[in-house]
């Protein structure tokens, strides 16, 4: 459940989480797919009202020999920090999800120190679709290194995802899983304006669609549970600009109390039109969700009645 902050607890959240995000502009390697799903993916939510609300992420690698802490593949990857925000204008009918990630390299002596920012900020809109939803969308991306290197990536993509819950389809999978329910979303997206975001691990080529999939299934009143991503992109620069380049897959496993999340999961990125560099590592993830302020218009039930003239 979603914590409220309101007076002065609301002051001292909004300060803190300032600060860390002012933190992390100051200070990942090419992951997986570093924009956060607006609202966690989740098919149900307002449809009105102003909102603002996010979750906050750090990571460790327990194990690297491939992927690397910079754009331009150098170093290591060892911590993560990651903060997502979605600001409701309209509920989820308008909304901008704000991503920032930074990385930091295990081969340096000061191995807490950034080397990679990246900035994420976008429009997306999100509607019921019978016993699923859709969610369209666009959003701009920049990768860079902060301590050395000049090799950045920026790109603005479109995307459609259709979010989907089974046990919104099956009701008799929720109580056979304990509560739980399986969950996920498919990706359709377009590198619609893309100069330097590449279409494979060892940095070759140019991004041009990405397809992905996402699944998480929970059980045990959804605190436990196991998740598998899967995102492929195409190469603008490839005679098959249909066919994919690249293959990043990320298995999990999921432990969940409100409001937190702790994740154990191995990301694999590898080419697959040729051969060439595979980045792949061991890490675990914790995150924490927060509600900053809610606001959803009250129902004709509970507004003041119209007197007549």
């Amino acid at each position: 459940m979603r914590a409220a902050f309101k007076g002065e607890a609301m002051v001292r959240f909004c300060s803190t989480l300032v600060a860390s995000m002012v933190c992390l502009w100051s200070v990942e390697s090419r992951a997986l797919d570093k924009q956060g799903s607006a609202h966690g993916g989740s098919i149900a939510g307002e449809d009105s009202g102003l909102a603002i609300g996010g979750s906050l992420s750090s990571g460790v690698s327990l194990y690297n020999p491939t992927f690397a802490a910079r754009p331009d593949n150098s170093g290591l990857a060892f911590l993560r920090y990651a903060g997502h925000l979605d600001v409701d204008l309209i509920g989820r009918r308008l909304s901008i999800p704000l991503d920032v990630n930074v990385v930091t390299d295990g081969t340096r002596r000061a191995r807490a120190a950034p080397s990679e920012l990246d900035l994420i900020g976008g429009l997306t809109s999100t509607w019921r679709l019978g016993k699923a939803a859709i969610e369209l969308g666009s959003r701009f991306q920049h990768e860079r290194p902060v301590d050395r290197g000049t090799f950045t990536q920026t790109f603005l993509d479109t995307r459609t995802r259709l979010l989907y819950s089974l046990a919104e389809v099956v009701p008799g999978l929720s109580p056979a899983l304990g509560g739980g329910d399986v969950s996920g979303w498919l990706t359709l997206g377009w590198f619609t304006v893309n100069r330097t975001y590449v279409a494979r691990p060892d940095n070759t080529g140019l991004a041009f669609l990405r397809y992905a999939a996402h699944v998480r299934l929970l059980f045990w009143k959804e605190r436990l549970g196991l998740g598998l991503d899967a995102t492929m992109f195409t190469d603008r620069r490839s005679n098959a600009w249909l066919r994919p380049s690249e293959l990043d897959l990320t298995p999990e496993l999921v432990a969940r109390l409100d409001p937190f999340e702790l994740h154990l999961a191995y990301e694999r990125d590898m080419p697959v039109d040729r051969r060439g560099l595979v980045q792949h590592f061991v890490y675990l993830l914790v995150s924490w969700e927060f509600s900053i302020y809610k606001m959803t218009p009250p129902g004709l039930e509970d507004r003041n009645e119209i007197v007549s003239p």
